[in-house]
């Protein structure tokens, strides 16, 4: 069943090589999407979120597994306009809706750089928007919200926990919403790196404590210094610092966990090489003697039912940096490239 007439062709941001997105992408019409079948949905982008991820794809995805006007993006809001006859009753056309795709879906770029896309609903993350929430900020809640979610699984932080919490990175996209998720379930107390312009906006979301990275170097001496005698019972670290993992038993207790999924300090080559030492290298032949966790972002329906939850109990909100016009995808990269955003940003495809 269709909502309105599908065009047969729209505009979009695609690639058919790997490499910087300056050189690389290009704003063309494309055919449109044909109508969905079995429990497929057919979306009109209303907004797109922009994360660091989106460029990274683009730099190191080898090119024989580019195909040809790949679409990039991994997050969007909009509105249904077609429905396969398997779809849940519940995602009805004209409904609006914020959605993370499948991985598989991300790499084979059929992203939601674009004006429509056609989606699974059975393999992708949806859910309808809620009361209160704009449809600029459903597009970029959920690809971050759900890594919240899942930081809270991996990290084994249940429900009033009482955990004393460090996390590196905390006015960024995935660090904000930590906190927030943090919080509101019930940790004693939230410390947040970052600099000082962002330690406001830390403190705004729940944080206990707001730590200036730059006054404070090196900043595993100055954790030592400080919580040397009250360690934190849980790290988690989003720009990937190798030497705040090796120097965390200053700060991290014996029976703590510290927790990696950033990947800025190093690049992604060492990134891999810290993880495989810090998994493998055992505490008796000089390893670091804290337990080192990290994990692969994944779409889980069943969490964003419960991020959902807690943007209905107003517990997490989103902080939208900027929202930038659909020409100016490479501009909006550009700064996404600086690692300075403030919470997240937004790509205006359609509109409301």
């Amino acid at each position: 069943m269709a909502f309105s007439p599908i065009p047969a062709t729209m505009k979009a941001w695609t690639y058919s090589r790997p490499g910087p997105h300056r050189k690389v992408l290009s704003l063309i019409e494309v055919p449109t999407p044909p109508l969905p079948t079995g429990s497929q949905l057919l979306f009109k982008v209303a907004y797109a979120g922009i994360d660091p991820s989106n460029t990274d794809v683009m730099r190191i995805l080898p090119s024989l597994l580019v195909r040809k006007n790949a679409i990039p993006g991994n997050e969007f809001s909009g509105t249904i306009m077609a429905r396969g006859p398997d779809a849940p009753d519940h995602f009805a056309v004209g409904c609006k809706v914020l959605c993370v795709p499948p991985n598989d879906v991300i790499l084979r770029g059929r992203g939601p750089f674009c004006e429509y896309i056609c989606l699974d609903s059975k393999t992708s993350a949806i859910a309808l928007v809620p009361e209160g929430l704009t449809m600029e900020e459903a597009s970029c809640i959920g690809q971050c919200g759900i890594m919240a979610m899942l930081i809270h699984k991996h990290g084994k932080l249940h429900q009033g926990n009482g955990y004393r919490i460090l996390v590196n990175g905390a006015s960024g996209g995935c660090g904000s919403m930590f906190v927030q998720a943090a919080v509101a379930i019930g940790a004693k107390e939230v410390v947040g790196v970052c600099s000082a312009p962002n330690a406001e906006f830390v403190l705004g979301l729940g944080a206990s404590r707001a730590i200036d990275y730059r006054t404070n170097t090196p900043l595993h001496e100055y954790l030592a210094k400080e919580y040397g005698t009250r360690p934190f019972d849980f790290v988690l670290d989003t720009i990937g610092e190798q030497e705040l993992y090796t120097r965390s038993p200053g700060f991290l207790k014996e029976n703590g966990a510290f927790l990696n999924i950033g990947n800025y300090a190093h690049g992604r080559f060492w990134m891999l090489v810290y993880v495989i030492l810090n998994i493998f290298w055992p505490w008796w032949l000089g390893g670091t003697p804290r337990k080192f966790i990290i994990f692969a972002p994944r779409r889980d329906p069943e969490l964003m039912v419960r991020l959902m939850g807690l943007v209905h109990d107003e517990k997490i909100k989103v902080h939208i940096e900027k929202v930038f016009a659909f020409e100016e995808l490479c501009d909006a990269l550009d700064l996404g490239d600086t690692k300075r955003v403030r919470g997240k940003m937004v790509l205006r495809v359609c509109g409301d």
